[in-house]
């Protein structure tokens, strides 16, 4: 049996800290895509390796609303780093375009639009061949404060939101992937517990 090696699971460095929390005037710079992607392709501890990178699909790394030449263009170069695709954040959130997924029927609309427009850029990164698995991952884009006011109905709204979420995803060959605190009550409390990463029917 000696001399085998489990190749599972691949490991992946997350782009998204370069962005989140930071750009803003009292805050640290954003960090580039291209220096994520040296430092990624970089690292190596006991000869372990990153085997790709895990995606913020906003700008300024990576518009969401980006075509099919700048998604074939963005894929050569993270390839060109010896590096492949896996998951996606969705930007979801009010003030990435989205919405709230418990809000009003424009807020949930605005957050699906996202969903889909995330989706259908994995399906072309799979089609593409850079991105072999991965899902789009999304939370509740909403306070603990907001949600309590209402926690049986904002629950609800969540869970259904999630559920069309999943639909979206699925049309696209895709999987979504739920996180957070109040988005683990909706798939837990309110929705099929499947469709915190894959919507089955």
């Amino acid at each position: 049996m000696g001399g085998s090696s489990n190749n599972f699971p691949k490991l992946h460095n997350a782009a998204w800290p370069g962005i989140v929390g930071k750009g803003a005037s009292d805050a640290e710079p954003i960090i580039a895509l291209d220096t994520l992607l040296e430092l990624t392709a970089g690292a190596e501890v006991d000869g372990q390796k990153f085997d790709g990178i895990d995606l913020f699909v906003t700008a300024p790394h990576f518009d969401i609303d980006s075509d099919a030449g700048e998604v074939r263009r963005i894929s050569d170069h993270i390839a060109s780093y010896g590096l492949k695709v896996g998951s996606f954040v969705a930007p979801i959130w009010d003030g990435a375009g989205g919405g709230s997924a418990m809000g009003s029927a424009d807020d949930r609309a605005r957050f699906l639009s996202q969903v889909k427009k995330a989706s259908s850029i994995g399906q072309q990164m799979r089609e593409i061949g850079i991105r072999p698995t991965g899902g789009v991952r999304v939370d509740s884009s909403v306070g603990v404060e907001a949600w309590d006011v209402d926690p049986k109905g904002n629950t609800k709204l969540i869970a259904e939101t999630f559920r069309e979420a999943g639909r979206i995803a699925q049309d696209h060959g895709e999987i979504i992937v739920i996180e957070g605190e109040i988005a683990g009550a909706a798939c837990i409390r309110g929705a099929r517990t499947s469709i915190c990463w894959k919507w089955s029917g």
